[in-house]
């Protein structure tokens, strides 16, 4: 898995991106990266997958630092696979199946081989009727689970997701969830950038937040998000389970209603029950 110390990235002289992250990855198997607009977050991404050079600092996989020889990026980028928040960035082909395959095809493996784990990768997206259509015929949202699919095809050890539900409608945004805890149980790890707090806060175990090119909170999601002046200055809102929390709580300390606070466990369980 992923650590970074101490790294540095500009793209203009002057004016850092990136400005002395430090992470691990390993505190968590879906760990959120959050941010506002502008804040670094794409950055940090093409830096982790070799896309980008850092300045200074260095990047580590399995423990090993990360190279920047063909070859090197090559085997990295079998380990980890990325998708990008535009799937057009990254779908190629007219026919899907041939875009989910294209990456296999690249590192030499057999048809057969090809065919089982494009087929097993569009299951997994619910998106085994995409197989034979034109990518020009499919939805937004369908196209972003066809990208998804072209990376578990690969069977990555980690994926990183740049904002996987921008964009997209409640039932779309459903099914990409659904996804990412497949991938969770199946033994991927997965890095999500994200604008929407709700889906970071279901999903993540683990989540840093950075505010204009540093990380300015790291933590298990409620001690993030319970953070509410920290999340205001990073432009960010609170998800909506943490706001009906403060408002019980402070509802409760207002009338004396009960002897003891609602807590957040009490919450998310009758939130689960709901659900």
């Amino acid at each position: 898995m992923y650590k970074i110390e101490n790294l540095s990235f500009k793209y203009e002289k002057d004016k850092y991106a990136l400005k002395d992250i430090n992470m691990d990855f390993s505190k968590g198997d879906i760990i959120g990266v959050i941010g506002e607009n502008g804040c670094g977050k794409s950055t940090l991404f093409m830096n982790m997958t070799g896309i980008l050079k850092p300045n200074s600092g260095e990047i580590r996989y399995n423990d090993e630092k990360i190279k920047y020889g063909k070859k090197d990026l090559y085997n990295l980028r079998k380990k980890v696979g990325i998708v990008f928040q535009d799937p057009e960035k990254q779908i190629f082909y007219s026919k899907v199946y041939d875009d989910i395959a294209f990456t296999m095809r690249n590192i030499g493996m057999n048809e057969e081989d090809i065919k089982k784990r494009v087929e097993k990768a569009l299951e997994a997206v619910n998106g085994s009727e995409f197989i034979d259509k034109p990518v020009q015929f499919l939805s937004y949202g369908q196209k972003k689970r066809v990208a998804i699919a072209s990376v578990i095809a690969m069977q990555n050890e980690t994926v990183l997701l740049d904002e996987p539900t921008s964009g997209l409608d409640p039932r779309s945004t459903d099914a990409v969830v659904d996804i990412i805890k497949n991938m969770k149980k199946n033994g991927t790890k997965v890095v999500i950038s994200s604008h929407d707090m709700d889906l970071i806060y279901e999903i993540c175990d683990y989540v840093y937040v950075m505010n204009k090119g540093e990380i300015i909170k790291a933590g298990n999601p409620d001690d993030v998000f319970m953070d509410e002046k920290m999340i205001k200055n990073a432009g960010l809102k609170t998800p909506w389970i943490i706001k009906i929390y403060n408002e019980l709580k402070n509802n409760e300390l207002k009338n004396g209603e009960t002897k003891e606070e609602t807590n957040l466990k009490t919450i998310k369980t009758k939130f689960a029950q709901y659900k």
